[in-house]
């Protein structure tokens, strides 16, 4: 499956994620440096309120993200909030 929607959230509903976009700045850096084909075709939003979900996501002409960097921004994601769930959405890979 080619990625396109990574959505992150609290393991519980009492949980809340926190305030992410300078930790996505570090985090995406990382990312790019093994995918650096990537770089300016992720996008992230996160809701403003309790939980405050986190979603990431293809922007631009990238058509998603193959299983190895799928894999490997999970891992990453999974690193920097520790018990959140990550989902992953996507399109079917040929």
């Amino acid at each position: 499956m080619k990625v396109m929607t990574l959505w992150v959230k609290p393991q519980s509903s009492i949980d809340s994620l926190p305030e992410a976009k300078d930790l996505l700045k570090d985090l995406l850096e990382a990312f790019y440096q093994y995918f650096p084909e990537y770089e300016g075709c992720l996008g992230y939003s996160q809701s403003p309120r309790r939980p405050r979900y986190l979603f990431l996501y293809m922007t631009g002409p990238c058509l998603g993200l193959y299983p190895e960097a799928a894999r490997h921004l999970e891992e990453l994601l999974k690193a920097a909030f520790p018990g959140a769930e990550i989902r992953k959405y996507g399109k079917p890979w040929p």
